[in-house]
């Protein structure tokens, strides 16, 4: 027996051993991540808090679990169990020091589980540290802030103590169930003063947990009314019924519940059970049969002339705080803040007469056997470009250089099939180690000493990086030199996410490539699911309340280091975390130049405003103001890909659009803007006309010209919505793509006002003639483009990539009219 007592120790101990380097390991490789990327004030706060949330949870669940244990088996004088031995049965008695032993073993298993579940130390952290907005809601007089930071975290603690309450009552009856406590006899159910007494102490505290949720109900009336809704995804508004009978009464309900569960625990601990029952029957009868009654009896009258005078001023408030929570009030007017409006010959160079997704499909048809994964805007002076990568082979080592197309976005061959950039991109990205999608880590050499990844150097790094990861064969691995790292969350998207939780990611990745360097460019937004009085919007898979645009993350795809940029002037919950973490946050002002004015516009940032703005309006004088309209009757196989970007002025400045209005009726546009100065602009339609003409007028023009309907390979790409100095031109590919080939492009039409046109390309529908390499330039064009060329041979050169040299020089030949040699 000693002997396996022994074993089992030494079992016991090689395991707990084994658990706790786990734990160091990953404990170590956390550190190492955040300590890299130059965010060891997160992982630390991260670290205390979660330890916090770990703690206070297992002493809590411990003492309440151990308080009703323990209360079981104290009304247990004794457990006597049937044992059978060589045939015979006989009872044997439990000792009660080891019942004792089981209540705390019993307590302790459900604290650990407790302990060990998903805890989100991002909630704590904004309660504790989260700014007051200095604005308060018109009914409870609180202020605004303490729903966006307190809230959440109240109703976290509250759904725990459901749980635990609920979870603990079912086990201290269950156990009760096994003793002779509570048993049927002759006279039907038998419960003990004891067991009586300890259920009577239980249904208190879920009566306080019922006034508490009642409590929290008050504050969900703001969000979560019980008025109309008008649309299928629109929160029920807080109504005049709310505001005057029912939040009253639930304040009532709150209060009077907390003696309820007094004398409850009162009346159960004498044996009134009479009065027990008739105090769970009023609260039934005041909590959910009350809220079946109570609108019968209110002064609801929803037809009647002073029914919709009440109603008004809570319209009128929800349309106010609305527009406040998702940035409608953020929106310009050109009246305010200018905006570039493009001529007809800036549209035919800094439009794009291809849909990304045709640029896409060509060149996998024309290098067959790799994909391509992204498709980055260059904006020039000459015109604007598409610069294509296409990842290396799955079995290529990580940093395997990425190959590179550039192609024409404003120009076509006779054929319709694109043309080679001005520049010429063949270089290719090499040393590409983080991108959307990647694989969990990378052991790399860091040649340059800029890669934002922990050190693979030392004999306990490896083994603590190791054993993080979980693969032993790193510890055997031949490690690159010099300067080895181990790229850990090579995912753009989770990296970023471990960086910044407290930050929600917007769902478009735009890639943009700077020279030889990849950046992947992720929008960021404060959300908040409890904010007052304001309509309601599905953000991926939750319906929230609040979006605010908090900060441009711009992750830096060769290092793997990730540059957060917060907007101007970021909501009080993003200065919070500012405040908190001013390590990790770059103003603007203190940016690389090209981050300051060449980032694309926030797409994701302009749907959200352009979501509301069809059901709130603008401050824009008496602009009507639409719904965006995603339906553009655009073929399915070209709906896919990232957006269509524009160029708004020489300085490179990218932008997108979306038209607003309804199927009858054309609002005018929502323009985001990009570069140096980020904004959404709302201009007018230009001229009274219809959404839905406006797609009938593109396809016929398309239908009259031959380029529609008329074949059966024909398919339609994206409507652009353009501003010009002659109002919004709408501007719609369409193209040749039989099953087995790649897309031609077959035409495009451009429509302003009742006025259309077709060409080859938007130039050519435009008047404009393309602008070919070696024609004569402007000044200004010329010397950008030579520009270009130098700075892709001195890539090249640095890359010793001789032939995107030799491309590179033979391009700009061309452009000088030297003959090829």
């Amino acid at each position: 027996m000693t002997g396996r007592r022994g074993l089992l120790l030494l079992v016991a101990g090689l395991a707990l051993t084994l658990l706790a380097g786990r734990w160091l390991a990953a404990l170590y490789g956390d550190w190492a991540f955040y300590h890299a990327l130059g965010a060891d004030a997160v992982w630390s706060e991260q670290l205390m808090l979660g330890a916090l949330l770990r703690i206070g949870t297992f002493v809590i669940t411990f003492g309440f679990a151990f308080a009703n244990f323990f209360a079981v088996r104290q009304s247990i004088v004794s457990l006597v169990l049937p044992r059978t031995v060589g045939g015979v049965e006989f009872s044997e008695a439990i000792p009660t020091r080891r019942l004792t032993l089981l209540a705390v073993g019993v307590a302790l298993t459900l604290a650990a589980l407790f302990a060990v579940t998903e805890q989100d130390w991002t909630l704590i952290a904004q309660a504790m540290h989260g700014l007051p907005f200095r604005e308060f809601d018109p009914y409870l007089d609180r202020d605004l802030g303490f729903y966006v930071n307190v809230l959440p975290f109240e109703r976290d603690l509250f759904d725990l103590a459901s749980v635990l309450v609920t979870t603990t009552s079912i086990l201290v009856v269950a156990a009760y169930v096994v003793t002779p406590s509570v048993r049927w006899d002759e006279r039907g159910l038998y419960v003990s003063t004891w067991v009586r007494r300890h259920l009577g102490l239980l249904g208190a505290v879920g009566i306080v947990l019922i006034s508490w949720s009642w409590r929290l109900e008050r504050f969900s009336l703001l969000s979560e009314g019980s008025g109309a809704s008008r649309f299928a995804q629109e929160a029920r508004p807080f109504s005049y019924y709310d505001h005057h009978t029912l939040m009253p009464y639930l304040v009532v309900l709150a209060f009077a519940a907390l003696p309820v569960a007094v004398v409850f625990a009162a009346a159960v601990w004498r044996g009134s059970l009479r009065l027990a029952i008739g105090l769970l029957t009023a609260l039934f009868a005041a909590g959910p049969l009350a809220r079946v009654v109570l609108p019968s009896t209110s002064l609801s009258d929803t037809g009647s002339r002073e029914a919709e005078a009440r109603r008004r001023p809570y319209e009128a408030t929800r349309m106010l705080y609305t527009r406040r929570a998702f940035g409608v009030d953020q929106v310009t007017s050109p009246d305010t803040l200018p905006l570039e409006r493009l001529t007809e010959a800036q549209m035919g160079r800094w439009v794009s007469s291809w849909d990304p997704v045709a640029l896409t499909r060509f060149l996998e048809r024309e290098r067959r056997g790799t994909d391509v994964v992204a498709l980055s805007w260059m904006p020039g002076v000459v015109g604007l470009e598409a610069q294509l990568l296409r990842r290396a082979p799955s079995d290529a080592p990580p940093g395997t250089r990425w190959p590179a197309d550039r192609l024409r976005a404003d120009a076509s061959d006779a054929a319709g099939l694109p043309q080679p950039g001005i520049v010429p991109g063949a270089m290719g990205i090499g040393g590409v180690l983080v991108y959307p999608g990647a694989q969990r880590y990378a052991l790399v050499a860091d040649t340059l000493g800029g890669i934002a990844a922990p050190s693979f150097e030392g004999g306990l790094e490896k083994l603590a990086l190791a054993w993080d990861e979980q693969n032993p064969r790193l510890l055997v691995a031949d490690a690159p030199l010099p300067r080895p790292r181990l790229v850990t969350e090579r995912d753009a998207l989770q990296r970023l996410a471990r960086l910044v939780p407290f930050l929600a990611q917007g769902e478009t990745v735009t890639p943009v490539v700077r020279g030889d360097s990849l950046y992947w460019v992720v929008e960021l937004f404060v959300i908040g699911e409890h904010y007052p009085l304001s309509e309601r919007l599905l953000v991926a898979t939750r319906q929230v309340h609040y979006v605010q645009h908090a900060a441009t993350a711009v992750i830096q795809a060769q290092s793997g280091a990730i540059t957060l940029l917060p907007v101007v002037m970021p909501d009080p919950v993003m200065r919070g975390w500012m405040r908190r973490f001013p390590g990790i946050f770059t103003p603007r002002e203190r940016a690389p130049r090209w981050m300051a004015t060449g980032l694309p516009p926030a797409v994701d940032w302009a749907m959200v405003q352009s979501s509301m703005l069809g059901r709130t309006g603008a401050f824009i004088d008496t602009l009507p103001v639409g719904k965006p309209q995603k339906m553009d009757n655009a073929d399915a196989d070209l709906t896919i890909g990232g957006p269509t970007l524009f160029q708004l002025d020489s300085l490179g400045t990218l932008a997108w659009s979306i038209p607003l209005g309804s199927p009858d009726r054309l609002a005018g546009l929502l323009v985001a803007r990009g570069g140096l100065a980020p904004r959404t602009t709302v201009i007018g339609p230009g001229s009274d006309v219809a959404w839905m003409v406006v797609l009938q007028d593109l396809q016929e023009g398309a239908d009259r010209a031959g380029i529609g309907r008329s074949s059966a390979d024909s398919r339609r790409g994206r409507v652009q919505a353009i501003p010009s100095v002659r109002g919004p031109i709408f501007v719609q590919s369409f193209y040749e793509w039989p099953a087995d080939g790649a897309p031609r492009l077959a035409g495009v039409v451009a429509l302003r006002g009742t006025e259309r046109r077709v060409g080859r390309t938007l130039a050519d529908a435009l008047g404009q003639a393309s602008t070919d390499v070696g024609r004569e330039l402007p000044t200004e064009a010329f010397r950008a483009q030579v520009a270009q060329l130098y700075d892709a041979m001195g890539a090249a050169l640095r890359a010793g990539d001789w032939k995107a040299y030799g491309e590179a020089s033979a391009a700009l030949g061309r452009l000088l009219g030297r003959p090829a040699h």
